[in-house]
């Protein structure tokens, strides 16, 4: 997956963050990061998501302090180096004469009891485990088992009350220290984590009114995306897009929108295929086994490569998967713009009629090259062309943000260039 220009921890992450510590928050960018291998794997998080989605007490507002958590872990961790590995009459015994040290263990006992009764309150004491997945219900299994071996209920009371007797601290002590022996401490933390990741998912999901995709049985049977936007746009446009054909051209003035578009599409696919739900009223597309997506691409002077060599770097990438067989999903944004227009044409006739072999996979390229339409297009049943609606009026564009079938040849550099009074100031006649 090659997905860094639509900017994913930066725009997309904060549509699902609502976790309370960094933990939970590193486990939500792992889900957001890595692509399951399979469509089964992708299947299995929508039910996990989707589990979560339809069990009503989760989705009461309720949190918990970073400062709370925080006390919490850093004590658990603190009890793996500090020395205090003894059970039973001894460590009775002990807890009795160091009676600075046990007040002190009494009130970090305190505050551990009652956070974990809060998690186990709101998180899972309602919780069922045969609606999920049977790996992530052994999870939930594993949390609900903690917090019943530690008693969470019989001493939150006692905590409230800070009533701790020296038996009871003993016990609640010698639990976690067997648990943090056992390296079960560790493996209780990031079930807890990856379930908070997963319901700061669900809880994105239902702000934001997005829909779950459902993926075609056969890589032949199209994309469609039915009134599809960018989340991060006030009031955005939202469009429709059918794509039979594997290979589908947008054309479209300069600041049409097309590289918002094409980022909208780029993220309702890169959704899908993390498990989670899109940004649209309608999604079926197929499952790819290779993503890229190249909008606004840079120079990389880090490696001294060109924007026109960057180009063909990334180009080649797809191009060796797809000729393994592979199914690919790409996005190239004005495709060869990095070189002159003569060399352009030629490279890019080329590149897009070479795709159109490519029968699993689909390709979407913008393109300033308007001589296409009449070298390419006509010789090529098996390329789309859709266009962003731009009118005139007044000699002033209007830009609606709309993408329709077919091809525009619409110029307005021209236009804009008068209007900015260049032609004047430059004393050449207007367009």
């Amino acid at each position: 997956m090659h997905v860094d220009d639509l900017h994913f921890k930066k725009d997309i992450l904060p549509l699902f963050d609502f976790v309370y510590n960094e933990f939970s928050r590193d486990s939500l960018i792992g889900l957001l990061s890595e692509l399951p291998a399979s469509l089964e794997e992708v299947l299995i998080r929508q039910q996990i998501i989707k589990s979560l989605m339809r069990n009503e007490a989760l989705q009461v507002p309720w949190s918990y302090h970073k400062s709370e958590f925080n006390e919490v872990y850093g004590y658990l961790e603190s009890m793996k180096t500090r020395g205090i590995q003894l059970s039973g009459a001894s460590l009775k015994i002990h807890l009795f004469f160091a009676r600075s040290e046990r007040n002190g263990e009494k009130g970090k006992l305190g505050q551990l009891v009652l956070f974990f009764y809060k998690i186990h309150q709101y998180y899972f004491s309602h919780l069922k485990e045969e609606p999920f997945p049977a790996v992530f219900g052994r999870q939930i299994k594993n949390c609900k088992e903690f917090f019943s071996g530690l008693g969470v209920i019989k001493y939150q009371a006692i905590a409230r009350k800070r009533r701790f007797r020296i038996g009871e601290m003993a016990v609640v002590v010698e639990f976690l220290q067997e648990k943090i022996r056992q390296g079960e401490m560790d493996i209780f933390w990031k079930d807890l984590f990856l379930f908070e990741a997963y319901l700061s998912i669900a809880r994105g999901i239902i702000k934001h009114h997005f829909i779950f995709p459902d993926f075609n049985s056969d890589n032949r049977d199209g994309l469609y995306i039915s009134r599809f936007y960018h989340p991060l746009i006030k009031d955005p446009v939202k469009n429709d897009l059918a794509a039979q054909e594997h290979v589908s051209l947008i054309t479209g003035p300069n600041m049409s929108g097309k590289s918002t578009l094409l980022k909208a599409i780029g993220i309702c696919v890169v959704l899908a295929h993390l498990g989670l739900a899109v940004p649209a009223d309608r999604c079926e597309l197929p499952f790819f086994e290779v993503i890229s997506i190249s909008i606004n691409l840079n120079d990389d002077l880090k490696s001294g490569y060109s924007h026109f060599m960057a180009e063909i770097k990334s180009l080649k990438k797809v191009v060796v998967e797809a000729d393994k067989g592979r199914s690919c999903f790409a996005i190239f944004d004005e495709l060869f713009r990095g070189t002159n227009v003569e060399d352009a044409l030629v490279i890019a006739t080329t590149t897009i009629t070479g795709l159109t072999r490519f029968s699993k996979s689909y390709f979407f390229i913008s393109t300033h090259l308007h001589q296409m339409k009449e070298t390419l297009l006509p010789a090529h049943d098996k390329i789309g062309t859709h266009f962003i609606e731009c009118r005139l009026d007044n000699r002033q564009p209007v830009f609606t943000y709309t993408l329709k079938r077919g091809w525009s040849d619409l110029k307005i550099g021209q236009l804009i260039f008068d209007r900015e009074g260049l032609n004047a100031l430059l004393h050449l006649p207007r367009v």
